[in-house]
């Protein structure tokens, strides 16, 4: 997760008083849990039929999803760990029974519970009890106008219920994010989206890059080519700095390809000078890039620990046979930890590896069958990140 509007107002601040950066607020965050953050899918069904989903969520729930007693211990063996944010999602997270009681239980162990929804389900005495519960922030996909996104999606009204459900989460006091998934289907629709985010007072207008992951590896052809997704993300990096200008809380924030940090990184420096890129590459550089399997981890609906919630083709272990802090010690990893020695091709020899990482290594093994392949949704261009494709690096210092 790119957070570009904490990013860009850092850079804003280069250029203003002394007095005026001290009275802006500083949103990035320089702390870390100190456990992994958890996106923990506690069911796999869903009221929708998503043709990205990661989970491929089905309509009717599983009878091998853990049971209450397992989640709940599950829960402590997370917080032993240090675990103290588990984004609890699905399928559709609030079609579990049982949610309310986890989400109880997280709180009562020091977790920080956030819900990772379509939020059709969310009424006024729902968003009261996720309040109540201690629920800080829900984050609800919708990914364009209600002519596209009820068909999408797979409901009929899902596009209104759902922005229904942000307003109600709204007033109940937690913080909410609108999140779209681009594609070459949606793109065009991305301005229009953000307006939405806006007039409902979304928190956060989470836009989130394509991955080749469950029903989302049959939408490879629908990925956008490097040109328009660049296009894109620049056109977001421009929305930032006018609502940071206009002093709008509603914060852009960017995931699902690392490689936005360093367009971004050059983006701000064209627009703003080389001093003010400075505090940019360092925040970027201390955040790391990618972090599946290190910072980041999935447990799926049947207690497997995955690197991330995308890459389910890497077992990291499972809850229901070993205890969560030996899953902890796999060597894969490890192995990520270390990436940076083992990714190859373009990725292996960028100039910006510290900031990104090699970005999503499932984009990698669906399209290379290798692990250590380089990301094929690269945003940057070979002559950006000093790549001779020939097979000769070219020096190219950072911005």
């Amino acid at each position: 997760m790119l957070p570009v509007s904490d990013l860009l107002e850092v850079a804003m601040n280069m250029l203003s008083t002394a007095e005026a950066s001290a009275r802006a607020p500083q949103r990035f965050s320089r702390a870390r849990p100190n456990g992994p953050v958890i996106v923990w899918n506690v069911c796999v069904h869903c009221n929708m039929t998503c043709p990205h989903c990661y989970a491929s969520a089905g309509l009717r729930p599983s009878p091998k999803d853990l049971t209450t007693a397992e989640a709940q211990d599950l829960l402590d063996q997370m917080a032993a760990s240090g675990v103290s944010i588990v984004i609890f999602s699905g399928g559709e997270p609030l079609l579990r029974p049982d949610l309310f009681e986890l989400l109880a239980h997280a709180r009562s162990l020091g977790i920080a519970p956030q819900l990772s929804s379509n939020g059709t389900l969310i009424d006024e005495g729902m968003a009261r009890r996720l309040a109540e519960v201690g629920v800080p922030y829900v984050g609800i996909s919708i990914d364009g106008i209600r002519e596209f996104n009820d068909p999408y999606r797979g409901m009929e009204g899902g596009t209104e219920a759902a922005l229904a459900g942000l307003r109600f989460a709204n007033a109940a006091g937690m913080r909410t994010g609108m999140r779209m998934t681009l594609t070459a289907r949606n793109v065009d629709q991305l301005e229009a989206v953000l307006d939405t985010a806006r007039e409902v007072g979304a928190s956060r207008f989470y836009v989130s890059h394509l991955v080749y992951s469950g029903r989302g590896r049959r939408l490879i052809d629908d990925d956008l080519p490097r040109d328009r997704a660049r296009s894109a993300a620049v056109q977001l990096f421009e929305v930032a700095e006018k609502l940071l200008e206009r002093g709008h809380p509603l914060r852009i924030v960017t995931g699902s390809n690392d490689s936005d940090g360093p367009l971004l990184l050059r983006w701000i420096q064209s627009r703003f000078g080389a001093a003010a890129a400075l505090p940019v590459e360092d925040l970027l550089r201390e955040r790391g890039g990618n972090s599946a399997g290190e910072r980041v981890l999935n447990i799926d609906h049947l207690g497997q620990v995955h690197p991330d919630q995308f890459w389910r083709g890497a077992l990291l272990g499972d809850v229901r046979k070993e205890r969560f802090e030996t899953i902890l010690t796999h060597p894969l990893r490890e192995q990520l930890r270390e990436r940076a020695e083992h990714l190859t091709g373009r990725c292996g020899e960028c100039s910006y590896l510290e900031l990104c990482r090699g970005s999503h290594r499932e984009r990698a093994i669906t399209c290379h069958g290798d692990i250590w392949a380089p990301d094929p949704a690269c945003l940057m261009t070979d002559e950006e990140i000093g790549f001779d494709p020939a097979g000769s690096p070219t020096a190219k210092e950072l911005p």
